[in-house]
């Protein structure tokens, strides 16, 4: 009876094994997962991969590590996928793949603020206005070379999640972030008492990019083939709209009614000029209207 025992455990043991790694023909390791906006990301990179002929399992590292430590983890390959804003320190050491994650409202940003100070954002309506304020950014992050070219002071992290207790200690003014971005993450951080800024929306042409080893070529492919598949299909911009983050948007961000200041972006190639632009949604939010 114990043999007929060891003998089923085994075989059940190697089922799964086996079964597994039929599952997973190829691991893809990507950044610890550390915002809702990076959760977001990841499943629309498993949807991505799901496209293409491959079974690829995504496993995600342990390490809490710095922008430009993410680029060196791929080149070193701890790991093979990270995901970073246009000119960003990443672009020094990895190969972008050029379709926008967010599929254009990367260059949106809305400030994150201090509760009781929207007086003073009232005031503001021009970039020389804004001038008189700071902002806080990641050390590493592409936007923050574009507010710099514009002249607008900044105060940098290099631990970008440690910006929103800076905000709170009064070492800079004003948070931008993505208009997608600081609804849920406010919502886990009540105590510090910050909300977002009623009226004003920056923009600049930019765009938020899944970055791979530059000899990784086979991934470089795959996300590529699996990204066009799943915009041709739709399937994409569906899962994108029907996201909490995206929902959110929709609900409190009131886009169109905000006063627009436009930013140009040494970091991009792009018609688009500072102040001579008409806002418009992006296409994939149009439809949610």
């Amino acid at each position: 009876m114990k043999l007929c025992y060891c003998v089923w455990f085994c075989l059940f043991i190697f089922s799964l094994v086996s079964g597994c790694a039929h599952a997973c023909q190829r691991q893809v390791t990507h950044p610890l997962l550390e915002s809702s906006k990076d959760i977001l990301i990841k499943s629309l990179l498993e949807l991505i991969l799901s496209k293409t002929t491959s079974s690829i399992c995504l496993k995600e590292i342990d390490d809490v590590v710095t922008e430009a430590r993410k680029g060196k983890y791929i080149q070193d390959g701890i790991i093979d996928v990270q995901w970073a804003s246009a000119g960003s320190h990443a672009s020094q050491y990895t190969l972008p793949i050029t379709k926008p994650i967010f599929l254009g409202l990367t260059g949106m940003r809305v400030f994150v603020i201090r509760k009781g100070e929207q007086a003073r954002f009232d005031k503001i309506n021009t970039l020389h206005d804004l001038r008189g304020l700071k902002a806080g950014q990641g050390l590493f992050w592409g936007d923050t070379k574009v507010l710099q070219a514009a002249g607008l002071p900044v105060t940098t992290s290099a631990q970008a999640r440690r910006l929103w207790h800076m905000l709170y200690l009064k070492r800079f003014d004003y948070l931008p972030l993505g208009v997608h971005e600081p609804w849920k993450d406010l919502a886990m951080r009540q105590d510090l008492e910050l909300e977002v800024e009623r009226n004003l929306l920056l923009v600049y042409p930019s765009g938020l990019y899944f970055y791979v080893n530059q000899q990784n070529k086979s991934l470089y492919q795959l996300i590529t083939d699996g990204f066009d598949k799943a915009l041709a299909d739709g399937s994409y911009q569906a899962k994108l709209r029907q996201s909490n983050m995206i929902q959110s948007v929709l609900k409190y961000a009131n886009l169109e009614q905000r006063r627009v200041i436009y930013l140009a972006n040494p970091l991009v190639a792009s018609t688009d000029k500072a102040g001579n632009n008409e806002f418009t949604l992006p296409r994939f939010l149009q439809s949610a209207q």
